[in-house]
């Protein structure tokens, strides 16, 4: 099967039907001002054993020879072929579906906010989007490559102790313990002595120094010691963990921690959690520490910054509460931000 795909800065619109209906060869239409675009597509679907061709340079909206390029390359090519009208621009998905439609060829559209593929002609029909798709491939076709990502190693000694908090919905409880393990780590004189202990108020955690090693004890019985890093409290990592805990264990998906990724021109900027969700990326910030309000908004900016290259979703995960404006810069910029609490939710 021949697949007809109209180019785009949303890639998701060619790269889903592509990956679903999985056809021998797939013939690209783009603008000049989307050949990057173009490009990336080109490079993930050959990369999955799919022939590419790509009519280039192609004018947008002069609809008598966009409609012209397209009929051309429709006469000219043997076995079935579709048209997916998703892409491009209005005039562009105009000019295409009525150069198919003469030729009485199907055609299809991408609805990816509610995961159907609409047959629009001849026949109209609607079937579930069901495309494998991996974060590996999202990135790739907006031009972005993953350059490390963290292990999952020690972490995930976490957690029985992530799934205790959930039960017992303690999460204040542990926030309040982890704000006095900070303040006792930021004292040397507490740093150097070999050992001490951080009860939380209502005694369910306790966190124990003992030399070099590190643990926390939960439950009122304060069975169940876990080994911990001293560096995951110090610098917060804890909540990246906590992140990965709900999107694997209690939402059943396939998260990535702690991911260095680079753009097209070398750009690299590191994530702390991200997972794909209903085709959408979904990027996480996580923050713990004191509210730096200068920090944090850059923290916005920078998630911005890549979910606009993405056309992905950004979620500001913190344990503080923040003010009036950093919530306000967080809506204008399309910035989900969660409050960390009891049986949160991350979507």
């Amino acid at each position: 099967m021949n697949l007809f795909c109209l180019v785009s800065r949303q890639a998701m619109a060619n790269v889903l039907p592509v990956l679903m209906f999985e056809p021998s060869n797939v013939i690209l239409f783009t603008t000049p001002e989307e050949h990057l675009c173009a490009e990336n597509l080109e490079k993930l679907f050959k990369a999955k054993g799919i022939k590419v061709k790509r009519n280039n340079g192609l004018n947008a909206y002069d609809y008598i020879r966009f409609k012209e390029a397209v009929k051309n390359q429709l006469e000219s090519i043997e076995g079935e072929t579709w048209l997916n009208v998703t892409g491009g621009t209005k005039l562009m998905a105009l000019a295409a579906y009525e150069a198919f439609a003469e030729k009485d060829k199907k055609i299809i559209y991408c609805d990816t906010e509610h995961q159907k593929i609409i047959t629009l002609f001849p026949n109209y029909d609607l079937s579930e989007l069901k495309a494998n798709l991996n974060i590996e491939d999202y990135l790739s076709s907006y031009g972005y490559s993953i350059v490390e990502t963290k292990k999952m190693e020690h972490q995930k000694d976490y957690f029985e102790l992530f799934s205790f908090i959930e039960t017992t919905n303690s999460m204040s409880s542990f926030i309040d313990m982890f704000t006095k393990i900070r303040e006792e780590l930021s004292s040397e004189n507490k740093v150097q002595q070999p050992k001490f202990t951080v009860n939380s108020k209502e005694q369910l955690f306790q966190f124990q120094k003992n030399f070099d090693k590190c643990f926390i004890q939960f439950s009122k019985q304060k069975k169940n010691p876990i080994k911990i890093e001293l560096s995951d409290f110090r610098s917060g990592d804890w909540l990246e963990f906590y992140v990965f805990f709900i999107l694997k264990k209690k939402e059943n998906l396939c998260p990535l921690i702690g991911v260095k990724i680079k753009n097209q021109e070398g750009v690299e900027n590191e994530i702390d959690v991200m997972v794909l969700k209903d085709y959408r990326l979904n990027i996480y910030s996580c923050k713990t520490g004191k509210k730096d309000n200068q920090f944090d908004l850059y923290q916005l900016e920078t998630l911005r910054n890549i979910t606009s290259g993405t056309f992905g979703k950004g979620i500001f995960v913190t344990a503080n509460k923040h003010s009036e404006k950093f919530l306000n810069r967080a809506k204008e910029l399309s910035i989900k931000v969660i409050q960390v609490h009891n049986n949160m939710r991350l979507n």
